[in-house]
């Protein structure tokens, strides 16, 4: 009863900041170029442990809303280029409204020219008005792999990648059915839009490392000061790395904006993904700004 509760209460708030914001998002996709704090990426570099993937790197993103395509568009696709990706993973809220999908999918296919990408869906997805069958039909034309509650296992090295993509778990919408048994050659990653798929999780589900967004990281970081913002489905997670029980969680930042198209000492994220046969000493993720020297 008290989960039927709590689910009551995520929905409805999830609705009534819908309910608040999609006039802002109409507005200022009418105003493009009325952006601040968004034009300059972050790398995160983060490791992972697994002998038949060493070698191997991937590109997290997430939470695009990307309803106009922008300048800073083309620059994170010469960005994630730069980094030579094996796969790419993006885990929702592409868009905020219908007319956005034109934009939206001229960015992906621009990352699909690099590697394989798979995505997830987000909140705003839902909220857009696109059905789930229209986002399938368009990611199966620009050769996209979209799993909504669905897993899909890649062989690699004599191993395997099993990429397992829930639908929103925010809208309590993600199913966890599709979680493979362990296996020492398989590394099982969890796409997931918001950070409270951990409860839903269970020392049961054996995944190597959950990626997600939905916190935008805050948005709005005051400095010295927690967030004062983050939406439902959070969980208290704001940004980074989170180790939970048996669980290893990755909180993406993000790339776009919501309510208002302003980033304050909170840069938007690109995630790298390095496979390596062991990580000597403690295994971390590591800013550095764009350009920088690794």
């Amino acid at each position: 009863m008290r989960a039927r509760w709590q689910e009551w209460q995520d929905l409805s708030r999830m609705f009534t900041g819908h309910v608040l914001t999609a006039p802002l998002h109409h507005l200022f996709n009418r105003l493009p170029h009325w952006e601040y704090g968004l034009a300059r990426p972050q790398l995160t570099r983060l490791h992972c442990t697994h002998a038949r993937l060493a070698g191997r790197r991937a590109v997290h993103l997430t939470d695009l809303h990307l309803d106009r395509y922008q300048i800073r568009h083309d620059k994170t696709i010469r960005i994630v280029a730069d980094l030579k990706p094996d796969w790419i993973f993006i885990t929702g809220d592409l868009l905020n409204v219908r007319s956005g999908l034109p934009s939206l999918f001229r960015f992906l296919a621009g990352l699909r020219w690099i590697a394989p990408l798979y995505m997830t869906l987000g909140n705003h997805d839902h909220y857009s008005g696109v059905p789930v069958d229209e986002f399938a039909s368009l990611a199966d034309r620009h050769k996209i792999t979209l799993l909504v509650n669905q897993t899909t296992t890649l062989q690699v090295n004599g191993g395997e990648l099993a990429i397992i993509g829930v639908d929103d778990p925010s809208l309590h919408r993600a199913r966890l059915d599709q979680v493979p048994s362990p296996h020492p050659d398989r590394f099982t990653l969890l796409l997931a839009h918001a950070p409270n798929i951990l409860q839903i999780l269970h020392d049961g589900h054996h995944l190597d490392l959950i990626l997600t967004g939905h916190s935008h990281g805050g948005q709005w970081r005051p400095p010295y000061l927690r967030p004062f913002w983050l939406p439902p489905g959070c969980a208290g997670k704001v940004g980074g790395l989170y180790e939970v029980g048996r669980h290893r969680l990755y909180v993406n930042r993000g790339l776009g904006w919501s309510a208002l198209p302003l980033r304050w000492n909170c840069p938007p994220e690109v995630l790298l993904i390095e496979w390596k046969e062991r990580v000597t000493g403690q295994s971390s993720s590591v800013n550095r700004g764009i350009g920088s020297r690794s």
